[in-house]
């Protein structure tokens, strides 16, 4: 056997959503002896590593692996609110370890090129700029993106849905060792959310990721900017707006794809809306309870990501894995 690795004890606690002192009161050791473990101070006697592989369900092989779990400079987050420690440590434990395997995976196959732009605000111009550039460059047609996840696993950006275990948290940027972009996104959200997250976290790949970031700017608010000029540009929304009342959202909806909330954010934004018809359509929604459930009728598709199935395949039918190997 080889020797274990401390930081895959943490990364598998973690995952499993176990404090120290849960995981020592569980396999019954003091938390002392399990916090010098994961610090490496002392190895694991024979018996509280089977329990650790029968309680964290990992078996030893996962163990004994050597890869970096953590670096600062793999993740991004975006929080729309605070979230627990715990959820969180959680969500970015099972993160890593998927990015660990899809290191594995990406060794053995060709991917397209990834074909990411990168844009300085700062040198370069506005997040909206950013945004029109990455559609030029990526040769998309005018208005509406029919369907975004496709057109970013077609660029070789890794999309993988992800239930982080809060509705708190949407969505998350991370490259791999060999800086390859992978995004993920809350599967339990709808599928106009799904696509505004996916902009989003896009444009944190194109303008920030990587970046030393004064700290008087506020790259949420940039990121939503690109976002929104991605999915909904300025000048094909001016020409095709006729209102801002329900009905008129609800049809900017079916076309644009994203929540009537966001069109008439647009709206405000590019100044084709006043300050009180702004609030009385929100006041309208509210009192229907679009805020936080639009009409079923409206409800936008969730988009498939399908680069993580053509990989897999890829390893069965052309590289010879048996489904067993795969999961080891």
């Amino acid at each position: 056997m080889n020797a274990i690795n401390p930081e895959m004890i943490v990364l598998a606690r973690e995952a499993r959503g176990y404090t120290q002192s849960e995981l020592a009161e569980l396999i019954g050791i003091k938390q002392g002896t399990l916090s010098k473990i994961e610090k490496g101070f002392q190895p694991p006697s024979d018996e509280v590593l089977m329990l650790l592989v029968d309680k964290l369900l990992y078996p030893v092989t996962f163990f004994e692996q050597r890869d970096n779990v953590y670096n600062p400079d793999l993740l991004y987050y975006r929080k729309r609110i605070v979230i627990k420690k715990k959820v969180l440590l959680k969500a970015e434990a099972t993160m890593n370890i998927i990015r660990m395997n899809m290191e594995r995976l990406l060794s053995s196959v060709e991917l397209p090129d990834v074909n990411l732009p990168q844009w300085d605000v700062e040198e370069h111009g506005t997040p909206e700029d950013a945004a029109r550039f990455v559609r030029q460059n990526w040769k998309m047609t005018k208005g509406k993106i029919e369907n975004l996840t496709k057109v970013v696993e077609d660029n070789g950006i890794i999309v993988i849905p992800f239930d982080f275990g809060s509705e708190k948290m949407d969505g998350l940027s991370m490259y791999t060792k060999d800086g390859h972009p992978i995004i993920f996104i809350n599967s339990k959200m709808p599928g106009d959310r799904q696509r505004l997250t996916l902009a989003h976290e896009l444009a944190h790949l194109v303008m920030h990721l990587g970046r030393v970031i004064s700290q008087e700017r506020n790259v949420e608010h940039e990121a939503m900017r690109f976002a929104a000029e991605l999915l909904v540009p300025e000048k094909e929304f001016i020409n095709s707006v006729d209102g801002f009342d329900l009905q008129a959202l609800a049809n900017q909806k079916r076309y644009w794809l994203v929540s009537m909330g966001a069109i008439l954010v647009r709206g405000k934004v590019l100044n084709l809306i006043t300050e009180n018809q702004y609030r009385y359509v929100w006041q309208q929604m509210a009192m229907l309870g679009y805020k936080t459930k639009e009409p079923a009728e409206l409800t936008v598709a969730k988009e498939k990501a399908s680069l993580i199935k053509e990989i897999l395949e890829m390893h069965i039918h052309e590289l010879g894995y048996s489904k067993e190997e795969i999961s080891e």
